[in-house]
């Protein structure tokens, strides 16, 4: 039932925030749920087949996570991710984002607009962001990432094939970011490294809307037992390609490196399991847990081996606000409010990696976690302010006060030719 005290908003997304695995439906449920405490909201999503690479998700289940929050379905991406893909080669759409400019979604999409006549239309992902936009609404266009720049990292790896599917996908996707970007009122980006991109092809406004963290108790520090193992954490899909071989290259080429000065090593990964994983001593692939705290309060070193992306890793952030210390590529920490050396050790080849992680073995060793205080306690207040509920109070005042700003500068009517000067009969 619409509340007609608040103003009204359609959410659109193209995966369901469920289950809550990866930092894309976390992100898609925080501002989803958040927002909806300030507007009057309207959820319209895609329910996938169970086979879909989107990941299967029904309606019934969408609701018992959202609440009171009005949700409408339309099918979504099924089976036969290859044959698909190779098809699309032959089409001017992406299959990136292509593959949900469904004519389903869009009739769906537009009947939510005419029946709740929303004041903002939110886009969560460039996949629903292709449709035109809305007159007399404002609508935003809310970024995960920069969707071409990761298909131009994935363009340099893989199978010959590989390269050259993603490398076509990436000018198609290019073409179709720049044409949202530039036709949207207000973009949003996880970074001022996102942001400055969508400003150089045109946007007509950017504004930042950060990845964040749940409020979460910052864990002790314990000593080191004197035949304890070093256990090393990474937190995040493992089935997200680029996470996949990033994984591989820490079981590959950094663990033998620190296995050379460190007698014992255990590696935890936990999140979705990858469909390939390289295994090895000590390497365990968890899976999906109920909870991360268990895993980061026994882990000595939180890892981040990645090498394609955009956006920013909620992982790195989680770690800093439970006070861990994080071994990072260069791009894992891209886009963060961290340093360097200062709030985290920074490598981007095998040796250097191993040599981080050592280095940050030997100072939990030493007595009173030997100087890592400092360092954690920076990068958690460094990370402050990238709390979901901050965050989401952010997005939800910056909706209400571009509503306030359009309202008044919208001219006043103009009376039909005329009629201006016919009495008004309740006047009489």
């Amino acid at each position: 039932m619409s509340d007609p005290a608040r103003p009204r908003l359609v959410f659109a997304a193209c995966r369901p925030p469920y289950p809550l695995e990866n930092g894309a439906r976390i992100r898609t449920y925080q501002l989803l749920s958040g927002l909806a405490r300030s507007f009057d909201t309207l959820f319209v999503t895609f329910e996938h087949h169970a086979d879909s690479p989107d990941g299967a998700c029904s309606a019934e289940q969408l609701k018992g996570l959202l609440g009171d929050i009005e949700v409408v379905t339309v099918p979504g991406t099924g089976p036969g991710k290859r044959a698909r893909q190779a098809i699309s080669l032959l089409q001017p759409q992406s299959w990136t984002l292509g593959r949900y400019r469904t004519s389903a979604f869009a009739a769906a999409l537009g009947h939510a607009v005419a029946s709740h006549r929303p004041n903002v239309v939110h886009f969560d992902d460039a996949g629903v962001a292709l449709v035109p936009p809305f007159a007399d609404t404002l609508n935003v266009y809310c970024a995960h990432n920069v969707e071409q720049t990761i298909l131009r990292l994935e363009a340099r790896v893989g199978a010959p094939p590989r390269r050259l599917f993603n490398a076509v996908e990436a000018y198609k996707v290019a073409h179709e970011e720049r044409r949202i970007w530039r036709r949207v009122d207000l973009c949003l980006a996880v970074s001022p490294l996102d942001g400055a991109v969508m400003k150089a092809a045109g946007a007509r406004r950017v504004e930042v809307c950060p990845n964040g963290v749940a409020a979460v108790d910052r864990l002790p520090l314990r000593p080191l037992g004197r035949d304890e193992p070093l256990r090393l954490l990474f937190v995040g899909s493992a089935g997200y390609a680029p996470y996949e071989r990033g994984l591989a290259w820490m079981v590959r080429e950094v663990l033998p490196r620190v296995r050379r000065q460190v007698s014992s090593v255990t590696f935890d990964v936990v999140g979705t399991p990858a469909a390939r994983p390289v295994t090895g001593e000590g390497v365990r692939y968890v899976g999906r847990v109920p909870a991360v705290e268990p895993y980061y309060d026994g882990a000595h070193v939180v890892v981040v081996p990645v090498f394609e992306g955009s956006g920013t890793r909620l992982k790195i952030i989680e770690a800093a606000a439970y006070g861990r210390p994080v071994v990072s590529t260069r791009l894992g920490a891209e886009g963060l409010p961290l340093r360097a050396g200062e709030h985290f050790l920074q490598a981007d080849d095998a040796d250097g990696f191993a040599a981080a992680v050592v280095q940050l073995y030997d100072r939990w060793r030493e007595p009173a976690g030997g100087g890592l205080e400092p360092m954690l306690t920076d990068a958690r207040e460094a990370v402050g302010a990238l709390v979901w509920s901050r965050v989401v109070e952010g997005l939800a005042a910056l909706y209400l006060s571009e509503l306030e700003r359009r309202a008044a500068t919208k001219p006043a009517a103009v009376p039909a030719a005329g009629s201006a000067s016919l009495p008004d009969p309740s006047r009489a």
